[in-house]
């Protein structure tokens, strides 16, 4: 089973060219010796802050436990904070509302991410929702739901539905269509609570070394 361990912070004025080389050099190797795979950086193009997204992924529990105590994660986070503010970290396990495939890196992906809460006592009723409508009607328009997780530790709204796209323009055509606007409306209206969305586009710093190392591979 997959489990998220995503990283939201700002980046100090100031501090952009060395936080950059920080992150590509130290921060991202260091996560990969503790058993924490980054899989995705991104930035918040539409929506709340803080604007930088790092997605870090495992499959067991017991591996994300061990790696948060180790001096190494102390160390390597102590260092991460000179160079960003408005920290703050959540953990997230499959919500169990669609077919969870191996969460991998994927290059050039924009992410349409919707947060909320379901109302008590429409558990069920939200689940048959947004298996036949929500996902049916999001693949047709475009941007599917590829990923769907429950915040298992941190605050704020409870469920994650992450959808996928090539570009903002695709996202955008989406938002802009009647289909979309009435999944929304009858969620919003029948089954949730505190809703919200995001908008992220990818950093390249994760998605870039890896295309590199796949480029590599046959030399």
């Amino acid at each position: 089973m997959t489990i998220l361990f995503t990283q939201y912070w700002d980046v100090t004025p100031g501090r952009y060219d060395s936080y950059s080389t920080f992150i590509c050099n130290d921060y991202n190797p260091a996560m990969a010796r503790l058993g924490i795979e980054v899989i995705g950086g991104f930035y918040v193009a539409v929506g709340e802050g803080p604007r930088i997204v790092a997605v870090s992924a495992v499959e067991r529990h017991e591996t994300l436990i061990n790696a948060l105590i180790q001096s190494e994660y102390r160390i390597i986070s102590n260092r991460l904070f000179e160079f960003v503010c408005n920290y703050r970290n959540r953990v997230w396990v499959p919500s169990g509302n669609i077919q969870e495939a191996p969460y991998r890196i994927q290059t050039g992906a924009w992410k349409f991410n919707h947060y909320y809460n379901v109302l008590p006592g429409k558990e069920k009723e939200h689940y048959e929702f947004v298996k036949n409508e929500c996902l049916p009607g999001m693949k047709s328009l475009g941007v599917p739901v590829t990923g769907g997780w429950r915040l298992a530790v941190g605050s704020g709204p409870r469920m994650l539905a992450e959808c996928t796209a090539r570009n903002i323009e695709q996202i955008a055509k989406t938002i802009n269509t009647s289909e979309f606007r009435r999944l929304v409306r009858t969620l919003k209206k029948e089954y949730i609570t505190d809703y919200s969305s995001r908008i992220l586009a990818p950093t390249g710093r994760i998605e870039v070394p890896f295309i590199m190392k796949e480029m590599m591979k046959g030399f």
